[in-house]
């Protein structure tokens, strides 16, 4: 390739008057324009020397398709069908969402925002290119008409809420303060394939994503089921570590937090205990307090509670031991559960699975369906463990941001905009808690309604926009779920 970090391959598809840059593992296609600029050459004379300045991204490049124009009009035609109902639908019962970003930020930068995240929820992750495409093609340009949404504008509004972060701060503690006070906080991973990421580092999880990473520390309410703040961290920082630099940004009060093993730390449980905070966490095998809790298991049959939850049934017996101060260490035996992991594990000895034997049975027989929690709350056993239970939540979300949004990977370099982004996905999830309320008692998933809803669309015909595309099913459910659909829209 001599000095170019592009190959001529790629560089003779662009069109003509433009420049290919680089970017992580894709090949960008900007506009180019040239100026003569006068310059001081050695001996004191002045020289005009032509310069190519780059201008706003137009596409992409890549052997197999050529030149990849940004989403947008293939035609100076108008457009005339749109994506209206999921849209619609959304908007319709993202309220409050909407409201919390106008209550901090001014009102076209909320308007962006919540645009963004409006077609995150829907589309899954988008591009800065391709959301442009998506502010057109959909019933977004009739909300907020006007609207610019292109690469450039996208771009600046990614760095201006990554590097003014005070806004962020502010919606994120209001949130806080607003929420049941029952928070759970986790660290998700994000692959990052991009060769010069201010933020990824090959972290604990390399030999499984095969690349760098970033982490996502969330912290999500668990009883209203919505996320309350989110920060990308340095891959290599693990989780423990971050949350000192949550508790810095962020006032907790009166807050009770379920967190995973990985925040079992000494430090993190000193944080989690100011100002009126209580913490619950699993204990970790091979430390002191737990092989005094293990070896002294005599569990009293007449105590025990039946747990419940989406089809599952079990008997729990439970013991409490004391630790220091307000420390309570609580084991549980699900009998359900220590049936299953029993049955399984006899299963792979039968097939003989290597690792698996008949001494090994013998061996964990005490530790099948055990369960160890320390906790400083003041609640009974079975509400710290039914408690605990609801910090899937946090794990749900997560799996929604992974496989519904595909937020799994990005090719992000700037440390600002990384966090933007973060911020855009965040807001998506609100909308998805508040849709996921108002159809939960219609025993209706979010995703088989916005499918449904999704083939609804706004059409043009004599200059009136009217709602097309309704069969029988979909007005069906928009009338179960309180959606008007109208006839004329605009």
């Amino acid at each position: 390739m001599g000095k170019y970090s592009v190959p001529k391959e790629i560089r003779d598809l662009r069109p003509q008057g433009t420049l290919v840059k680089k970017e992580g593992n894709g090949y960008y296609v900007y506009q180019r324009s040239s100026t003569k600029e006068k310059v001081l050459q050695e001996d004191g004379s002045l020289k005009w020397k032509t310069k190519d300045k780059m201008g706003s991204c137009l596409g992409r490049i890549t052997l197999e398709n050529g030149f990849i124009p940004n989403a947008r009009r293939e035609s100076e035609e108008e457009i005339t069908v749109l994506d209206y109902g999921n849209y619609a639908f959304s908007k319709l019962n993202s309220s409050k969402t909407f409201q919390e970003l106008n209550a901090i930020f001014s009102g076209n930068l909320a308007i962006k925002v919540y645009s963004a995240g409006l077609i995150t929820f829907n589309e899954g992750f988008s591009y800065m290119t391709d959301m442009a495409g998506r502010y057109h093609e959909t019933a977004v340009c009739k909300f907020f008409p006007g609207l610019s949404l292109g690469y450039d504008t996208v771009s600046s509004m990614y760095e201006y809420l990554g590097r003014h972060g005070k806004a962020i701060d502010e919606y994120e503690q209001r949130a806080i303060i607003q929420s049941s006070h029952v928070v759970g906080i986790d660290g998700h991973v994000i692959a990052c394939t991009s060769e010069k990421d201010e933020l990824s580092e090959f972290g604990y999880k390399h030999s499984k994503i095969g690349t760098a990473q970033l982490n996502w520390v969330c912290a999500h309410d668990l009883a209203c089921d919505r996320p309350l703040t989110s920060q990308f961290i340095n891959g290599a920082i693990p989780d423990k570590c971050a949350l000192e630099q949550m508790f810095s940004r962020f006032e907790f009060a009166n807050t009770h937090f379920y967190v995973d093993r990985g925040f079992n730390t000494q430090r993190d449980k000193e944080l989690m205990s100011h100002n009126g905070n209580t913490y619950t966490v699993p204990m970790i095998s091979g430390r002191t307090d737990y092989a005094k809790v293990y070896n002294a298991l005599k569990f009293d049959r007449r105590h025990w509670f039946v747990y419940g939850k989406d089809g599952y049934s079990g008997m729990v017996y439970y013991q409490e031991f004391p630790g220091k101060g307000k420390v309570r260490y609580i084991a549980y035996k699900d009998v359900t559960r220590e049936c299953a992991e029993r049955k399984t594990y006899a299963d792979k000895l039968k097939k003989g699975v290597k690792g698996y034997t008949q001494a090994g049975l013998e061996a964990y027989e005490k530790d099948f369906g055990l369960f160890l929690l320390e906790t400083t709350e003041s609640l009974s056993a079975k509400e710290v463990f039914c408690g605990y239970k609801k910090r899937r939540g946090i794990e749900t979300y997560f799996n929604y941001v992974d496989n519904v949004i595909d937020f799994n990977a990005l090719y992000q370099q700037d440390y600002c905009k990384t966090q933007g982004v973060g911020f855009i996905v965040q807001i998506a999830g609100s909308i998805f808690s508040e849709v996921k309320e108002h159809i939960a008692d219609h025993n209706e998933s979010v995703k088989n309604v916005m499918n449904e809803f999704k083939g609804i669309k706004a059409v043009k015909e004599n200059g009136r926009w009217l709602v097309r595309n309704i069969t029988k099913t979909k007005r069906s459910l928009a009338e179960e779920l309180e959606f008007p659909l109208g006839k004329v829209l605009w």
